[in-house]
């Protein structure tokens, strides 16, 4: 597929599409990129240490973001 037909084929999405396509191009990215890979690989050991939220935790800090607007 060329430059040209991924182009048109973009301006042809929807809203959605276009944030699905967008989201799996930086996964993509992502994937090969060592530094992102590293960060993944720590913050996971963070978590097998225990250092991570519970459902009610996260609802509670998502809560008073929301009632701040953020």
């Amino acid at each position: 597929m060329s430059n040209t037909e991924i182009k048109a084929s973009i301006d042809q999405m929807t809203d959605e599409e276009r944030f699905f396509a967008v989201a799996y191009l930086q996964h993509l990215a992502e994937q090969k990129d060592p530094a992102y890979q590293a960060l993944l690989a720590q913050r996971m050991q963070r978590m097998d240490a225990g250092r991570k939220l519970t459902l009610e935790q996260a609802q509670r800090i998502h809560q008073s973001l929301e009632a701040e607007g953020i």
